[in-house]
């Protein structure tokens, strides 16, 4: 059974790369960002931290709409490389037709 395990698991796993360091990253700089503007933050800063209720967890997710579609496309690459070329190409094929309806 041991052997069978992958050696490089970040090929099978891809969101392990970068997205989830990413939206990690989104999170901490929005609860930074929430606690450094609080007008009482000096006086209690782990009461404030404490304080995080779901609305702003939920609100701190609305980070995964940063995460570039170019970031996720490289992400699956090493396990998806021919669909993500096609859908690249897809895209790029929609856009010069948009473009080519808009000059007409």
């Amino acid at each position: 059974m041991e052997n069978d395990v992958n050696p490089n698991p970040a090929l099978i796993q891809p969101m392990d790369q970068n997205v989830i360091q990413n939206i990690k990253l989104g999170y901490r700089k929005l609860l930074l960002t929430t606690i450094l503007n609080n007008p009482l933050h000096n006086e209690n800063l782990e009461k404030t931290q404490t304080n995080v209720n779901l609305k702003d967890v939920v609100f701190s997710l609305a980070n995964w709409a940063s995460v570039f579609t170019l970031l996720i496309n490289k992400s699956w690459k090493n396990l998806l490389p021919n669909f993500i070329d096609s859908e690249v190409e897809e895209r790029k094929c929609a856009n010069r037709r948009n473009s080519a309806c808009i000059t007409h």
